[in-house]
C-alpha cells in the first residue's frame, strides 16, 4: 500500500510539472511567433523600400537608355524647327517682295513729283 499512496501521491506532482512545461512552451511559441511576425513585417517594409528603388532605377535607364524614343523624339522636333525655318523664310520673302514694290511706288512718285 504504501508503493500505491507513493503513485497517487507522484502522479499530481508530475500532473503539475506537466503543467508548467506546458505553459513554458506555449509562452516561448508564443514570443518565437510574435518575433516571427516583427520579422516579417521588417522584411515587407525592406522589400517595398526596395521594390521602389527598383522602379527609380528602372526608370531612370529607360529614360536615359531608350535611344528610340530619344531618336523620335529628336526627329520629331528637327521636323518642326526645319518646317518653321521653311515658314520664315518664306515670310521674309513675301516681305521683301512687298518691301521693294512699296519702294519702286514710292520712288516712282517722287520722281513723277520732281519732274512735274
Amino acid at each position: 500500500m504504501n508503493n500505491a499512496s507513493q503513485q497517487s501521491a507522484t502522479r499530481p506532482m508530475l500532473q503539475h510539472m506537466e503543467d508548467q512545461y506546458n505553459k513554458r512552451i506555449d509562452d516561448d511559441i508564443t514570443k518565437l511567433v510574435d518575433c516571427f511576425s516583427d520579422i516579417i513585417k521588417i522584411g515587407e517594409v525592406r522589400s517595398s523600400e526596395s521594390l521602389l528603388g527598383l522602379i527609380k532605377e528602372l526608370k531612370q535607364y529607360l529614360l536615359l537608355n531608350d535611344t528610340k524614343t530619344l531618336t523620335s523624339l529628336t526627329e520629331q522636333r528637327s521636323t518642326a524647327l526645319t518646317t518653321q525655318t521653311a515658314e520664315i523664310k518664306t515670310t521674309i520673302q513675301d516681305l521683301r517682295k512687298e518691301v521693294t514694290a512699296a519702294i519702286y511706288d514710292m520712288e516712282s512718285v517722287y520722281y513723277r513729283s520732281l519732274t512735274d
